[in-house]
């Protein structure tokens, strides 16, 4: 039970095999009334807002976005309760109306919204803060304008347990990237081209941004190449609940095994003091759990390799994308969202200029088609197998992957 004088941050994990929206609904619900202060954290009169991540026009099956069954779930949760709910996203290059209704369509979230009676948000204006342009309706209460009370939202951060190339995992925290308006996302990815000011992007979002709840859509997670159509589904069977975006992020990273010195989000939270293990209760339907072999992106290998290191040999690891043309549809999305001008298609195909490129493989992320490889050079291919040779997998910890 909730204890109003209680301070520590609470994550809780709860064990659910599949996406059965009475069952999400039941146990979300059960742990948000147990576990947090609901009648502190919603008032009358507050609209929910929704922010899944719905990356780009995706069947849910993929595991590339919040399955719509889990929105739905939520959304009744609040709908129940008397709350007006709405849902928003600013995904990649999807900027426009028509383009956001596409991603809404193909994700099967506008039938959602319609059976549920959610209101659809659009890009129609952005607010800068702290120098980044957010979407409207992710602007902090404390810079709203004082007229606005009908723009005032509390969010419940809805992200989907991911891979992802540069920053290694893709969830609470850097989900709140799909809070920036617009292109401005991919510009922010050549202003910050290394992971490590990549990071500082992100946590100053995370200090900007604080949704009233986070809860991670964890049924069938993406491994691999993620966050798109180069990762793999994997059921993995949890939902993770959070007040607090970071210590979410933390205990996933633990969950799956991985080092935080090796989570460049956790990494740099810990180096700032964002994070007091002390400070943290976890209440788990797993127990101590683990997955001991979710597979994380190729260039996660470079996150292993001391700074020091890195700068001696920095022109021997190294990766690059490269174009699968048997895969290239020539569609043209990796130039529309690459943020160096560095792809081309002069010659009719596409063309990556490598001396442009900044390795923020938003090409990779964004293309529809799967057409954007990750090339390593011979010594992070070297790394890779005696990483793996010196980190057996524990099978008596294995969750299974999901046989297609």
């Amino acid at each position: 039970m909730y204890d109003p004088l209680y301070t520590m941050k609470k994550v809780v994990i709860l064990k659910i095999d599949s996406y059965d929206v009475d069952v999400i609904k039941d146990k979300v619900k059960k742990a948000i009334y147990e576990h947090f202060s609901f009648d502190s954290l919603f008032s009358p009169g507050d609209k929910i807002l929704l922010k899944p991540n719905l990356l780009m026009p995706s069947n849910p099956d993929e595991a590339i976005i919040t399955h719509p069954v889990v929105v739905s779930a939520v959304s009744k949760i609040f709908k129940e309760a008397g709350f007006e709910v709405c849902l928003g996203d600013a995904p990649g290059v999807f900027c426009g109306n028509k383009d956001l209704d596409s991603v809404y369509d193909a994700t099967g979230i506008k039938k959602i919204a319609q059976s549920e009676g959610i209101q659809l948000l659009y890009p129609k204006e952005s607010v800068v803060c702290s120098d980044i342009p957010l979407c409207w309706w992710a602007c902090p209460d404390d810079l709203r304008r004082g007229d606005s009370k009908e723009e005032k939202f509390k969010m419940i951060n809805m992200p989907k347990l991911k891979t992802h190339e540069i920053m290694v995992l893709t969830l609470a925290v850097k989900n709140l990237y799909g809070c920036i308006s617009g292109l401005y996302k991919s510009r922010l990815h050549c202003l910050y081209p290394t992971t490590e000011k990549f990071s500082d992007v992100i946590v100053k979002l995370y200090k900007m941004i604080k949704p009233s709840l986070n809860i991670v859509d964890g049924i069938v997670a993406l491994e691999g190449q993620g966050p798109a159509k180069k990762g793999t589904p994997r059921k993995v069977g949890i939902i993770v609940i959070g007040d607090d975006a970071l210590y979410v992020d933390y205990v996933i990273g633990n969950f799956l095994n991985l080092a935080p010195g090796l989570n460049p989000l956790i990494k740099k939270a810990r180096q700032l003091g964002l994070i007091k293990e002390e400070e943290l209760e976890v209440i788990s339907e797993i127990g101590d759990t683990k997955v001991s072999d979710f597979k994380f992106p190729n260039t996660f290998i470079l996150n292993r390799v001391p700074p020091f290191v890195l700068v001696v040999l920095k022109l021997l690891l190294k990766f690059k994308p490269a174009v699968n043309y048997k895969k290239c549809k020539n569609c043209r999305m990796c130039e529309k969202v690459c943020p160096a001008a560095a792809i081309s298609m002069d010659t009719g195909k596409v063309v990556i200029e490598y001396k442009k490129c900044i390795m923020c493989m938003c090409c990779s992320e964004m293309c529809p088609f799967g057409a954007i490889d990750v090339k390593k050079s011979f010594l992070l291919r070297l790394s890779d197998m005696l990483h793996k040779k010196r980190h057996p997998v524990d099978q008596d910890a294995l969750i299974p992957t999901i046989k297609k």
